[in-house]
């Protein structure tokens, strides 16, 4: 008797276990939870979520950032209930993520991971160079033109021309990143440009949209422009000066000093901070901190320590972008925001390739470089939310070009890949 009860005892702990494991998801799925508590199980879902996608990835054979975010507007709310009509479930769909606060801060560390260590693969010197400004400089200015002759000829007013022409200009460059470096090729001279160009487009960028809230009557104040220009130039000289010193000191404490590592991390997220501070974007702070910490003698170390940050935040990162889809929107505008997508599509994609070809890239080198450049991402989705909170976009013109940032997010991967394969 006692032989059986040692044979069947683990199995019947182990049938305790799964019992009390599908209890507590079946709690987290349909019952109610405390956010507090619940925040666990959404990390562990992204999680899985992440690891499902690089198993799709090693069968389909598509870039893990494309599967990714795949997922992610899978298990997007508008998505969601959708899907859960269609299948025929009464009542309201449950809200798998309840913590959209914590999760978005979570996908802003991924994107300010992901430009951190592609900073760390890049000289200061090369980003601030003359065919990046080239590249940059079209990328701004033909978006802004062509996005407001657009709006303005299909009736838009004033307002809406000029904050759909100042979203038309950003470039979000998390996803081309994450796609050179999966390809491993962000030491090329067609990606440097792409990166560098992207930071500048950033810059410039914040400048338009200081100039779009002035003449709109937004709650900038007057002369905000010149005042962001020169924080801007005053931010970008300072932290890569005084980034020197600190290098020295970090390089000096290395060996004998555990907490060498955790000063570069906290100069990352210090750099980000500023950088958030100021309007100009986090990922522009981190990605400089990492081009601060490209002369350290110790950057392999730098490198290898953070990977399991990357690990984390990175997918979760890709994810929240599928998640931010609305597909509600997508059919009620759908005729506006295809247009939209086209223009915002080939407003980069012709005129940073002309730019490219004329900096003396080869053909297929310059064609990466606009296709590189075509994603908008969160920095129009936010340019787009200043205007809606500000009551100057209605809720409908927001969705219009919200849906286009993505939709110019999602078409890069299989095309950037494709032209990389060449």
């Amino acid at each position: 008797m006692n032989e059986f009860f040692r044979k069947i005892f683990p199995y019947v702990v182990l049938g305790l276990f799964a019992l009390l494991v599908l209890t507590v998801l079946r709690a987290s799925v349909f019952g109610s939870v405390a956010p507090e508590k619940h925040i666990y199980f959404e990390i562990v879902f992204l999680l899985l979520l992440a690891v499902l996608g690089g198993m799709a990835v090693e069968h389909l054979k598509q870039p893990s950032i494309m599967i990714l975010m795949v997922l992610g507007i899978l298990i997007s709310p508008s998505f969601f209930s959708a899907a859960w009509g269609l299948l025929g479930f009464s009542g309201s769909a449950p809200n798998i993520m309840q913590n959209e606060e914590i999760i978005r801060v979570f996908a802003q560390l991924g994107a300010v991971i992901l430009l951190f260590k592609v900073g760390l693969h890049n000289k200061i010197e090369g980003v601030f160079a003359l065919d990046n400004l080239m590249v940059a400089a079209v990328g701004v200015i033909v978006p802004f033109a062509v996005g407001y002759l657009y709006a303005s000829s299909t009736g838009g007013n004033f307002a809406y021309s000029m904050f759909l022409a100042a979203a038309l200009t950003a470039t979000s460059v998390g996803v081309t990143v994450a796609i050179l470096k999966e390809s491993g090729m962000l030491e090329e001279r067609f990606a440097q440009i792409i990166v560098g160009a992207a930071v500048i487009d950033d810059i410039l960028g914040l400048l338009v949209l200081s100039f779009v809230l002035n003449v709109t009557g937004g709650k900038a104040e007057l002369g905000s422009l010149a005042l962001t220009a020169i924080t801007a130039a005053i931010f970008l000289g300072g932290s890569i000066l005084a980034g020197k010193y600190f290098v020295r000191y970090i390089d000096s404490e290395w060996q004998s000093n555990s907490r060498a590592m955790l000063l570069a991390l906290a100069l990352m997220l210090s750099y980000a901070y500023v950088a958030e501070f100021i309007r100009l974007s986090a990922i522009v702070g981190a990605f400089i901190a990492g081009i601060v910490l490209n002369r350290s003698r110790h950057i392999r170390e730098i490198e290898n320590e953070t990977h399991g940050l990357e690990m984390l935040f990175m997918p979760i990162f890709f994810i929240s972008l599928g998640m931010l889809v609305d597909v509600d929107a997508l059919w009620q505008f759908a005729i506006p925001i295809i247009l939209l997508t086209a223009i915002a599509f080939i407003t980069k994609l012709v005129p940073c390739y002309l730019a490219a070809l004329a900096v003396k890239l080869k053909q297929n080198d310059a064609l990466a470089v606009g296709v590189g450049m075509v994603p908008r991402g969160e920095v129009a989705l936010i340019v787009a939310s200043l205007g809606l909170s500000g009551s100057v976009l209605s809720a409908g013109e927001y969705s219009v070009i919200s849906a286009m940032a993505l939709l110019s997010t999602f078409m890069v991967p299989p095309l950037l890949s494709r032209v990389l394969k060449k």
